[in-house]
């Protein structure tokens, strides 16, 4: 059945729409694009198998239209179906060899293009380039992956000598190689179709047939690998961060590196006039009226309009100049204009002064350029500022105990332009952001009830005693007839637990992304406790779709690095408010979505569910989304991984050391746009480390910057299976340890968890997995209790006569256990002194949560 949305558009339509503005056209030599012909020739396994999207959770299980069905569709004729089908039985057969001991988190498959012996005949050949990369592993600068292999290259030069006309499509999911254009000077076309989603054939088809215009923007700086600042410190255990903030464009701008295609680039088959209307500047707002005219006699198509504002050199790191302003046309008509009206907040041009802890604006001149990438501007207007201005002063927060950062002067001296509007921008007139109170590290607030012993060693604890009161619901509380404090207060150790930790059942035989026992494939759910009447949430993955079982019939969406290539905001969030809508059909509540890691390296092997390389793209894309999403009521999204998550190589236990400038500037600066300007229900912390604290137990991270400087209200969830200690993650901040396998753990340091035995009284065993190590480990379930023939604590076991282990037999014979009766034996010990977490910090979790689940439509069905 097909899935429409509220506009009652085809889920599949606005799929293609949105493979259709992110594809990038790179190269149009002799202007062979759009195609005069619909006889083709077409080489290569991404014919067939075209990449629809990633590996891993941010898969969806949808097939796709490859793009020789696309061209079928559309009555073209392929004269190379022969070579073709012969390739893909081949091919097929390899893969499903490869599939059969693969799982979520393999790596993606792939198989070398043989050397094409014979070219059939047609006017125009075609040649698919495709890649695939996923979760768990990063790329390779090898050939096969970032470099084309030899067969590849051969083929493409000898494809653009034979063919009259001849187009190369990229079928993938990040930055490749290049270089191979100067080794083909032949070939005509270069289409950047990225991973188009479902639909992509028939996308694809009609940007190649005229039918649609490209007019994608790459969001990436596309070069040699070997440029790129990064390398030497990717994909290691510890990687230091040593280029601070000259990331992408930031830093081929202001080092004067050459680029093959730069930020922002992108060809279209209609041509385009920028003009600056109006330039109006104060200390509140800078605005920009631009007026965009299709010059073109034939092609109708839209244009991007990209603001770029180059800051006053000074002794702080600051790049030659920096993205702050975007907009994107309609579809023009030839001669057909149109003005956008592009706004930035004169507060917003700030950057991070370590050592004042402050956002500031630094005296002297500023030069707005407009253009349509980020080499291909103009200045429109200039502004001075009189003296350095603190815009918000904060504390020094997720800091390295060295900062790594070498690159801190760039290349580049800004010149001035004559025949611009010059503006006048005073410090007294700025205001300054109040104070930021921030919470104590040290400081613990638990509920009480009762003058019963808390649990808990390290941290000064204030308790406040609320009223007890029997049978409380949570409807109780949403109907304002007691405090969420008053709530969590009355809640019994058990039920606290069960609320911080997600509902994984042992039975459950999936280790990684499917959890949940309420929808089929999802990722996983909360705990229900009907006594308290707090409804299951169910969480689905991924950044592409809702990864669930097929049955389903989601869309899969393009992948999140095409959506950030159409720099449309609209389509964005038309994208979410459909993706609502399945979550609605299909009983989702929170969707684990959107990824915005920055693209800090090219060979990042989740680089494609992630956005850009730019923080204000990707903050502004990933709050289109949640736009979307979260325009249905009850319904959420989850913002990840947050923090610093730039590669997979030793994602579970590395530590990314990272300088606060950078840290400021660029890793945390798009999930802060994405927060500001939607608030997001809820965030996934990331597995790894950053500057020695994992992302799940930092409190600095979670608590003070989350909530205490950018006022983040939903829920902190981890990443699943998090290697974080699932007791300092309660401390820090992140409520929701999912998909819920330390229950016992979080127990133990609050009360006495018993030992569990079998039926023949030998100690029970379960198994866990490892995440450093990601495989399963075997454990005794003693929990808290110590077996000790001294001991003054007696636990009473149930066995079956029959079946008492040889193992119980030598205890008992040795006087370590008695025997109570026929069916119960009598085991002497003590407890560890191990109730060192404090039942106020998962109370504070728990507040979150509650907090949360009170906006979701489960909560209202309930209630309803």
């Amino acid at each position: 059945m097909e899935n429409t949305n509220s506009n009652g558009i085809s889920n599949t339509v606005l799929s293609k729409k949105i493979a259709q503005e992110g594809m990038v056209l790179l190269q149009n030599n002799h202007h062979v694009l759009p195609l005069k012909t619909k006889t083709v020739a077409v080489y290569g396994s991404g014919a067939f198998a075209t990449v629809k999207g990633g590996t891993g959770s941010g898969d969806v299980n949808q097939r796709t239209t490859s793009i020789v069905e696309g061209l079928e569709n559309s009555g073209f004729t392929v004269t190379t179906k022969a070579w073709l089908n012969r390739f893909q039985r081949y091919y097929q057969a390899k893969e499903a060899e490869y599939s059969k001991d693969t799982n979520i988190l393999s790596p993606a498959f792939s198989m070398d293009d043989p050397e094409i012996s014979d070219f059939n005949e047609a006017p125009v050949g075609i040649y698919v380039i495709s890649r695939s990369s996923g979760e768990g592993f990063d790329r390779k600068n090898e050939a096969g992956d970032f470099q084309l292999s030899e067969n590849e290259l051969s083929n493409i030069q000898r494809l653009s000598e034979y063919y009259e006309n001849s187009v190369l499509l990229l079928n993938v999911g990040g930055i490749i190689d290049t270089s191979f254009v100067d080794s083909c000077p032949l070939l005509d076309s270069i289409l950047l179709i990225s991973q188009p989603g479902m639909t992509a054939g028939d996308a694809v088809t009609e940007i190649l047939d005229g039918t649609k215009t490209p007019s994608g923007k790459l969001s990436d700086t596309w070069a040699d690998y070997q440029k790129y600042p990064a390398i030497n410190n990717f994909g290691v255990k510890n990687p230091e961060y040593s280029e601070g903030i000259y990331v992408g464009y930031r830093y081929f701008d202001s080092f004067q590196i050459k680029s093959r295609y730069e930020f922002g680039f992108g060809l279209s088959y209609a041509q385009f006039d920028i003009k600056t209307k109006r330039v109006s500047v104060n200390e509140k707002e800078i605005s920009i009226k631009v007026e965009v005219r299709n010059d073109s006699e034939k092609y109708r198509g839209q244009e991007v309009v990209q603001v770029y504002i180059s800051n006053p050199q000074s002794d702080i790191p600051t790049p030659y100049q920096v993205l702050r302003a975007f907009g994107k046309t309609k579809i023009l008509k030839p001669h057909e204009s149109q003005e956008l009206d592009l706004t930035i907040k004169t507060e917003d041009l700030v950057i991070f002064d370590e050592r004042n802890a402050a956002f500031v604006l630094t005296p002297g001149i500023y030069i707005l350029r407009v253009g349509n990438s980020s080499r291909n501007t103009k200045v429109v207007a200039e502004m001075k500022l009189d003296r350095k201005t603190i815009i918000k002063k904060v504390e020094h927060k997720v800091c390295p105990q060295f900062d790594p950062t070498k690159l801190r002067k760039n290349k580049v001296k800004l010149q001035r332009t004559s025949g611009v509007p010059f503006f006048l921008l005073k410090s007294e007139n700025f205001d300054q952001g109040d104070p930021i109170k921030y919470h104590d590290f040290s400081e613990v607030v638990t509920y009480t009830v009762d003058d019963k012993k808390l649990p808990g060693k390290y941290f000064n604890e204030k308790t406040i005693t609320k009223t007890k009161v029997n049978n409380l619901k949570l409807s109780d509380v949403y109907n304002k007839k007691v405090s969420i404090e008053t709530f969590v207060a009355n809640l019994d150790n058990k039920e606290l637990v069960d609320l911080v930790e997600g509902s994984l059942e042992e039975s459950n035989d999936s280790i990684i992304g499917n959890a949940s026992s309420l929808v089929k494939g999802a990722a996983g759910q909360t705990v229900e406790n009907k006594k308290r009447g707090i409804p299951e949430t169910v969480n689905a993955d991924g950044p592409a779709g809702l990864r669930l079982d097929k049955s389903y019939n989601n869309t899969a969406w393009p992948i999140g690095t095409l959506i950030a290539q159409t720099w449309n905001t609209k389509l964005g969030q038309e994208m979410g408010s459909a993706i609502g809508e399945e979550m609605k059909r299909c009983g989702v509540t929170l969707w684990l979505a959107p990824g915005m890691n920055i693209h800090r390296d090219p060979l990042g092997g989740r680089n494609f569910e992630y956005f850009s390389e730019d923080p204000l793209l990707s903050g502004i894309m990933a709050a289109s989304e949640t736009k979307g999403v979260q325009s249905h009521s009850g319904l959420g999204v989850t913002i990840k991984h947050f923090l610093g998550n730039n590669q997979e190589s030793y994602r579970n236990t590395g530590n990314s050391i990272i300088g606060e400038q950078a840290l400021r500037e660029i890793y945390l600066k798009n999930f802060e746009i994405a927060i500001e300007e939607e608030q997001p229900l809820a965030i996934m912390s990331s597995y790894n480390m950053v500057n020695n604290y994992f992302s799940g137990a930092n409190f600095e991270a979670l608590t003070n910057i989350l909530r205490d400087e950018w006022n983040f209200e939903g829920l902190v969830m981890t990443d699943w299976f998090s290697a974080a200690d699932p007791r300092e993650s309660m401390h820090a901040g992140n409520d929701l340890i999912m998909p819920g396998a330390s229950k016992d753990t979080l127990f133990a340091a609050i009360d006495d968890l018993k030992p569990k035995f079998n039926e023949d009284g030998s100690i029970a065993t379960k198994q866990v997995l490892n995440p450093a190590e990601m495989k399963l480990d075997t454990i005794e379930l003693w929990n808290d209790f110590i077996p000790d023939v001294d001991g003054n604590v007696l636990i009473k076991v149930k066995v079956s006569s029959d079946k008492i282990s040889e193992k119980v037999k030598e205890l008992f014979y040795s006087g370590s256990i008695q025997v109570l009766d026929d069916s119960h034996i009598i085991i002497q010990g003590k407890w560890k002194d191990n109730n060192d977490l404090n039942l106020g910090d998962i109370q504070k979790s728990a507040i979150h949560i509650l907090e949360t689940i009170m906006k979701t439509d489960k909560f209202k069905s309930l209630m309803a």
